[in-house]
């Protein structure tokens, strides 16, 4: 599975946005519904999508898709680690 592939999907389905208007240099507020409600219903489809889970002190740091796509592959790594 391509993760930042996957993600960007995940973003442009939160977003009703087409896929190319996801890059790695989105940021939030550049897409008119990521605001804060947006960032909200963000990290719920991708913890539903990617089967990871964020703590809330994590989440305004993630501003963008950049950090967003860092954060979900570190906690896969994670979580395939656990699984060993």
């Amino acid at each position: 599975m391509d993760t930042e592939q996957e993600l960007k999907k995940v973003f442009a389905c939160t977003f009703n946005v087409h896929l190319e208007n996801i890059s790695s240099g989105t940021r939030q507020f550049e897409l008119q519904e990521w605001d804060s409600l947006g960032q909200l219903r963000l990290i719920m489809e991708i913890e539903e999508a990617f089967h990871v889970s964020f703590l809330i002190e994590e989440i305004p740091a993630l501003d963008t898709f950049e950090k967003m796509a860092a954060s979900v592959k570190t906690k896969l790594e994670n979580n395939r680690r656990s699984r060993q």
